[in-house]
């Protein structure tokens, strides 16, 4: 019973060939479940989203929200992390991490990145991989994005290739070839693109621009009416009807005085527009892609900050394609280039998007003052060089030290080893030095007690006459001869400097 119970079911239950709304009766491949091709599509297929992103509106968010993500900064960091400041040879996980980055640099990447990401409007992509040998190395030669209506998949999940050949099937791919990034549903690999929301908006806006068009025709320029007598003939009509045709283009028209012309003029009511109804729809597809429409839908007061929380929105959606980007390059291109150049791998390196925004730095650097040096919370050296993107220092390299500037009691003196003194001053010094070594040798033995005296005052006053107190006992006779006498040598010999400088 306890062996039961411990049994782990490691495959897939609930799998395609389960699904009760999908039939295959004889195909070998997985239907796209997606409810709009299935009814709109009328054997156009994943073409159809090619009429969404022809939409100026829809093309511009879609662009948008995929172009945010390719220009942000990515980086290959070595399994176990890297470290910033390399002291002496690089860890072969370092050098694996670099070498991946340095492929990925040498190529189409950001390319390959926008064409892959065109997965959110179809649901999936598929980006073909041109492997070259250079110097001994296996490297991409380029990135190819492939339009997914080329593929399908198996009851697998396994990607095939529709050829003249095979257009129903279609043919197995070579491994380490094709990437494939899947966008919104992980069961489905054909994914839940955002084209199946997208695709109404746009339908409804091109045929309310189309009647849009009929409506300025129609209302721009007034129906002309001709009348006829009655009886009149084909070729009297005829005449008439040229006649309408000409007010078109012609300054002037002639008629007989027995036909009659009139020119109607179309009238409306109501306050709703063909215009109204475009902007509605683009509104829709902005919140379909970007998650808000930032300030479109909000006027005058207040609009900043909700387009501050829009843009916050829009940020998460953001993260979330970085999050899921990253996975795709971590499973497939990342671990392909490793494979082919280094054998015994076992841990790879990640490929990392950083997609969160950069932080205000003043404010920032106000922050981490107060929390560093004012609070005094200890911060590793590293938070400061990731944070503010500075480049740590390789070892022997040059350093920009900060000024220091000495403080104001003291700004005017000039350190000891820059002074030159006067062959009088260099004889003052000496007698100072020698006049205050004899004294300490009178106090020699007392130090403790008059430290013992200060130690246990509570004020300056108080340590003054503990000192006082003590000061008959320290036998300070010789004390006080070496200061008289120090004191009369000081009174001559400035006696005697003062008649030097006047000869």
């Amino acid at each position: 019973m306890e062996e039961e119970s411990k049994k782990v079911v490691t495959d897939e239950v609930a799998s395609v060939k389960k699904d009760i709304d999908i039939y295959y009766g004889w195909l070998r491949r997985l239907e796209n479940p997606d409810p709009v091709l299935r009814t709109e599509a009328a054997g156009k297929g994943l073409r159809l989203y090619d009429e969404v992103d022809r939409d100026p509106h829809a093309s511009s968010v879609l662009q948008q929200r995929i172009q945010a993500l390719v220009g942000k900064e990515w980086d290959v960091v070595p399994a176990g992390g890297r470290k910033k400041n390399r002291q002496g040879s690089p860890t072969r996980e370092e050098v694996v991490a670099d070498f991946v980055s340095s492929v990925l640099e040498n190529t189409n990447f950001d390319q390959a990145r926008s064409e892959i990401l065109k997965s959110i409007l179809y649901g999936y992509y598929v980006d073909e991989v041109l492997w070259k040998i250079k110097g001994g190395k296996i490297v991409i030669k380029k990135i190819l994005g492939k339009h997914p209506r080329r593929f399908v998949f198996t009851l697998e999940r396994e990607l095939r290739l529709l050829t003249p050949e095979s257009r129903i099937d279609g043919e197995p791919v070579p491994d380490r070839k094709f990437i494939v990034m899947t966008w919104g549903d992980s069961d489905n690999p054909y994914g839940r693109g955002l084209g199946q929301k997208l695709w109404w908006p746009v339908w409804f806006k091109k045929h309310g621009i189309k009647f849009w068009l009929v409506f300025l025709e129609k209302f721009g320029m007034p129906t002309a009416v001709g009348k006829y007598p009655a009886g009149a003939d084909t070729g009297v009509q005829q005449k008439l009807l040229d006649a309408l045709e000409a007010i078109q283009t012609d300054a002037g028209i002639k008629i007989p005085d027995n036909m009659l012309i009139e020119l109607l003029e179309a009238a409306r009511t109501g306050t709703v527009s063909h215009e109204q109804l475009c902007e509605y729809m683009d509104r829709q597809i902005s919140k379909a892609v970007l998650g808000q429409t930032l300030t479109t839908e909000i006027q005058g007061e207040g609009s900043y900050a909700a387009s501050q929380t829009h843009d916050g929105v829009r940020q998460e959606l953001i993260e979330a394609d970085a999050d899921l980007f990253d996975e795709v390059m971590n499973e497939t291109l990342v671990r392909w280039i490793v494979d082919y150049n280094f054998s015994g791998v076992t841990e790879y390196p990640k490929f990392v998007t950083y997609a969160r925004p950069k932080p205000d730095l003043q404010t920032q650097a106000t922050i981490d003052k107060t929390i560093a040096v004012d609070i005094g919370v200890p911060v590793s050296q590293r938070y400061f060089y990731d944070t503010y993107g500075i480049p740590e220092p390789e070892k022997g390299e040059a350093l920009v030290e900060p000024v220091r500037t000495a403080m104001p009691a003291f700004a005017e003196r000039q350190p000891v080893a820059r002074r030159r003194f006067t062959p009088a001053q260099t004889a003052l010094e000496g007698l100072a030095g020698a006049s205050v070594a004899e004294a300490a040798d009178t106090l020699a033995g007392n130090e403790e007690r008059i430290l013992e005296a200060v130690r246990g005052a509570g004020s300056y006053e108080e340590a003054m006459e503990r000192i006082l107190a003590i000061w008959p006992d320290l036998g300070t006779d010789k004390f006080q001869d070496v200061m008289e006498k120090a004191a009369l040598n000081a009174d001559l010999f400035g006696r005697y400097a003062v008649r030097e400088s006047q000869e």
